[in-house]
């Protein structure tokens, strides 16, 4: 289900992002790209330079000494005019602003296919805005710690006010104080946790 999806916006000439996997499980989907796979993301120039050396014969090396960032980027352009490079990486999330820019610029001529597998940025929000973001229903977990601490809260406000009323004077201090402490070093822990 998700390959059928990433292949529908890859072949619609769209960059793709997935959340919570892996590309190369799908870098074997057959499109009608060149596969450009990065291991690196950062830092921008040398990414620029992996990417020019792949569509040239030149080496990343010579490229990323003779060149500036600009120079190399609008060389890339030059290259993939067609719309046929497809840049596969992982973790989009730890792209630098400077990458993203990068990418930004060099996004018209070519695509992304990459994977998002934690929290985004500010600086990613302008390059996720151009990719298709693709989610794997089974991935999809949700949160019931609120509910949860909801729950207990109530709980523990119904078995204090039902102690208060069963005990008397000095017992039903040290008995509620206890409790008090105890409901203190559990939220203290939810606290520590996150």
């Amino acid at each position: 289900m998700v390959e059928n999806k990433i292949l529908d916006a890859l072949n619609g000439g769209e960059s793709v992002a997935v959340h919570h996997k892996d590309v190369e499980e799908y870098l074997d989907l057959e499109t009608c790209h060149e596969k450009i796979y990065l291991r690196n993301i950062n830092p921008a120039k040398e990414v620029a330079a992996e990417i020019l050396s792949e569509l040239s014969t030149a080496s990343r090396n010579t490229i990323y000494k003779k060149y500036t960032t600009n120079e190399i980027v609008k060389e890339i352009k030059k290259k993939a005019k067609n719309g046929d490079v497809l840049i596969v990486f992982n973790d989009l999330q730890q792209m630098s602003n400077s990458t993203v820019r990068i990418f930004l610029d060099i996004l018209e001529n070519l695509q992304i296919f990459c994977s998002i597998r934690g929290g985004t940025k500010n600086h990613h929000k302008r390059l996720l805005k151009k990719l298709v973001v693709i989610r794997d229903p089974e991935d999809e977990m949700v949160d019931i710690t609120l509910a949860v601490i909801a729950l207990i809260s109530i709980l523990a406000a119904i078995a204090y006010f039902k102690i208060s009323m069963t005990f008397t004077g000095h017992q039903a201090y040290v008995i509620l104080g206890s409790l008090w402490f105890a409901l203190l070093i559990g939220r203290t822990m939810l606290w520590i946790k996150d």
